[in-house]
């Protein structure tokens, strides 16, 4: 079965929004992100990576919310490949999001340089980012 273990929130004051869930929440920050594409961190509660993202670029972000969307941006489950389940979304007419994995230059079917992970539409706008590895400071057992 799928685990939830990634969530990704859009902010335009990414370091306020880091405060508040460390500060809060007692979240821990595992990485500082300051791309071209992207700025914000990854924190973590030892079981969930969280994602604080603001973005730079409209394709990264997605054209339909674009760098000046805030709000909660996309889901990650950890998924064993035997299940098929980009089969199954792609079989229930939920496409691949080639748009913005190409923006993060993910390879098509889902191979990126450094992990598996892609991304996909669901209902009602939300993006599914599915990895067969996981993402940092998550379980690493899909089974937890």
């Amino acid at each position: 079965m799928a685990k939830i273990r990634h969530i990704a929130i859009a902010s335009k004051d990414a370091d306020k929004t880091k405060k508040f869930y460390t500060e809060i929440f007692g979240m821990e920050v595992i990485q500082k992100l300051d791309s071209p594409k992207i700025y914000g961190y990854l924190l973590t509660d030892g079981y969930i990576n969280m994602a604080i993202l603001d973005f730079k670029e409209d394709a990264v972000a997605g054209s339909e919310w674009g760098v000046d969307f805030s709000g909660l941006h996309h889901m990650g489950f950890q998924i064993d490949e035997s299940e098929g389940i980009p089969e199954k979304l792609e079989a229930a007419g939920y496409e691949p999001r080639s748009d913005i994995n190409q923006a993060l230059g993910m390879k098509e079917g889902g191979a990126s340089s450094h992990r598996h992970e892609f991304k996909y539409s669901a209902p009602d706008g939300v993006v599914i980012d599915l990895s067969s590895t996981g993402w940092a400071a998550t379980s690493p057992s899909k089974a937890d």
